[in-house]
């Protein structure tokens, strides 16, 4: 499933530790998502961030069917 990587910004907040807001958008069978935010710490974070949204749109498929994906994240 093809992820774009819109856009990566680096956050250096004055407290705590630094992280990143990546602007992603979800190809999944012939839809494409609106652009989403996620706040990550690194490139694992963002991988694993990526897999959940992956599998809710697979779960919302499974139980609901593809139109419910489209109205969703379209």
């Amino acid at each position: 499933m093809p992820v774009m990587l819109v856009e990566v910004s680096k956050q250096n907040p004055v407290f705590g530790d630094p992280y990143y807001i990546a602007s992603v958008r979800i190809h999944y069978k012939g839809i494409v998502s609106k652009v989403f935010p996620l706040q990550v710490k690194d490139e694992t974070d963002l991988k694993n961030k990526l897999k959940v949204e992956i599998t809710k749109i697979k779960f919302i498929e499974l139980m609901y069917g593809l139109e419910e994906v489209r109205r969703l994240i379209a």
